[in-house]
């Protein structure tokens, strides 16, 4: 009985298309990780680009309003420096009327 034998190849049939069939399922989950990598990356640079201009505009913003208030101080210190009894009298309006109010807001009982 010196007949060459042959490896049984019915089991290694079996395992190499379990490999394969490995190989699909990990090529397809790569493929899938690296879609949703490219997916949130795009989203958070559309998040960082929104912010950014976000961002420019409040500065714009702010710096409109402090220009906005440093004109109006010294408008006001110039009017105070052209008539100063009537920003006396404006100030003292401003007092009573303040007064009114605050005193319109007590409890009545």
């Amino acid at each position: 009985m010196n007949t060459p034998t042959k490896p049984y190849s019915a089991g290694q049939s079996s395992v190499s298309k379990s490999a394969s069939s490995t190989d699909n399922l990990a090529d397809t989950a790569r493929s899938a990780v690296d879609s949703v990598r490219d997916t949130v990356g795009d989203a958070v640079d559309r998040g960082q680009a929104a912010i950014s201009q976000a961002s420019a505009a409040a500065n714009e913003m702010a710096e409109s309003a402090s220009q906005q208030v440093t004109t109006f101080a010294s408008e006001l210190a110039a009017m105070t420096r052209r008539n100063p009894l009537g920003t006396l009298a404006g100030a003292a309006m401003a007092g009573v009327l303040v007064g009114f109010l605050a005193r319109g807001r007590g409890d009545r009982e």
